[in-house]
């Protein structure tokens, strides 16, 4: 006879099972039978679970939703201030509905004990994001709202979303809808002044002084891998220097151990519809590096850590670029069955030549961050304690030199490779000109 803690053993065992099956496929098909067949197992196992077909739903879809919250609850704890809090809770709740299907879904909103089970953890959430909106509010790191009505609002979305009203309007899913519910609360609560509030992601910290525009990707427990929240809040911060007059040089900072991972391996792996989602974050990544490639100033960026794929896409994006001793280089598109995106194809050829290029993304060969500067990646090499004021020193110095010529001239070599020579000329005779009247043109100027 089995012992009491190997009976709950494997009826945790079946329930996990369960959970992952109805996730991906719902659950109305099934019978009993069925679902013996596909966790090839005996009834006595399933009914070990629960009494029943629908009882055993019930349990399953009750203890994802008790697993999910217990995850979010770790995540949240590990934030700092309210306004953080509320953040993560949002991001969290999206993150762990990436994996339920619309199938799931539907049927959860069919069945009525099981629907049941949601609205319980839906009313939870509402309460939760009130208590976090009203911490917020006392702590001032949000503004002054009634926290109550937030609470209402983000429950009838909630509803909505799972309704399937709010896909059937955008075509969002539930974990999409759930981001878009997160940056829309976020932004109608923060107490950031207008012109940062626009561009501040949950991820993404901006800020302008002294003509230098920081844009520091602040996902230190994931090593700053850019999931969609963060490649928007990303792209959001490249277009809010863009359109800045004030701007004179852009920095690129990851806060914590690692520069960028590159794209976010676990929310990719946790979307129902992979292709489609790693389709979307590419898209939206991608327009962040359209952004900071066109920008009319030079960027520097300080790289500590890994910086792989998406992270590696960055700094072939910079001008200047800074590494501490810890800096490590890869593509890392190979070990993920990948093929590159964040334009790395068209633009690591052009740093270091096709030949490495070829040697670094058919390999993912790793290089040491001294290997990098030799290879031209990296402009100069620092001790890891000393790279970020080293960066922004570095950015304060272009910031304060001679605009827009130092502007232009980026843009004069960054788009050298598409014009022929002839029309390269044409250009510089044009640029050199306009520079040579105008107020930047000064005394320390260079004359052709």
């Amino acid at each position: 006879m089995p012992s009491p803690d190997r009976t709950r053993t494997r009826r945790e065992e079946t329930l996990a099972q369960l959970r992952e099956l109805f996730l991906a496929e719902g659950f109305a098909s099934f019978n009993i039978g069925d679902l013996a067949e596909r966790l090839r197992c005996s009834r006595t196992t399933l009914y070990a679970v629960a009494p029943s077909k629908e009882q055993i739903v019930v349990a399953a879809v009750r203890s994802f939703f008790k697993a999910a919250a217990e995850r979010i609850g770790v995540r949240v704890a590990a934030s700092g201030d309210p306004a953080r809090q509320l953040a993560v809770y949002l991001e969290a709740v999206a993150a762990e509905l990436q994996p339920a299907s619309a199938a799931f879904l539907a049927d959860v909103a069919a069945f009525g004990p099981a629907n049941e089970v949601y609205q319980e953890n839906t009313r939870y959430a509402a309460e939760r994001v009130q208590s976090l909106v009203t911490e917020g509010v006392r702590a001032g790191v949000l503004r002054p709202i009634h926290a109550s009505f937030v609470g209402a609002a983000v429950a009838e979305v909630m509803n909505s979303i799972q309704r399937g009203a709010i896909q059937s309007a955008t075509g969002f899913d539930a974990a999409q809808a759930y981001r878009h519910l997160a940056d829309l609360v976020l932004a109608g609560l923060t107490s950031a002044p207008v012109d940062e509030q626009a561009v501040t992601g949950t991820w993404v910290r901006y800020e302008v002084a002294d003509g230098v525009a920081t844009i520091e990707l602040d996902r230190p427990e994931s090593s700053n891998a850019l999931d969609l929240p963060m490649a928007r809040a990303l792209g959001d911060a490249a277009a809010a220097a863009a359109a800045d007059p004030g701007v004179r040089c852009v920095l690129l900072l990851g806060r914590g151990r690692d520069f960028c991972a590159g794209g976010d391996v676990s929310a990719t792996h946790g979307a129902a519809d992979r292709a489609g989602y790693v389709l979307e974050l590419a898209r939206t990544a991608h327009r962040a590096v359209l952004t900071l490639a066109g920008l009319e100033v030079p960027v520097v960026a300080a790289v500590q850590g890994v910086a792989a794929g998406a992270g590696l896409a960055l700094t072939l994006v910079a001008d200047v670029v800074l590494a501490g001793e810890s800096a490590t280089f890869l593509t890392a598109y190979a070990q993920a069955s990948l093929t590159p995106d964040c334009g790395t194809s068209w633009l690591l050829p052009q740093v270091v030549g096709l030949r490495r290029a070829l040697a670094l993304t058919l390999t993912d060969r790793r290089l040491t961050a001294g290997e990098a500067a030799d290879w031209g990646l990296v402009t100069d090499v620092h001790p890891d304690e000393e790279l970020v004021e080293s960066a922004r020193q570095s950015a304060a110095r272009i910031a304060a030199g001679p605009f827009p010529a130092l502007g232009r001239t980026r843009r004069l070599l960054r788009d050298a490779p598409a014009r022929s020579l002839a029309d390269q000329l044409g250009i510089e005779a044009a640029m050199i000109a306009e520079a040579a009247a105008s107020a930047a043109a000064g005394p320390g100027s260079t004359r052709s």
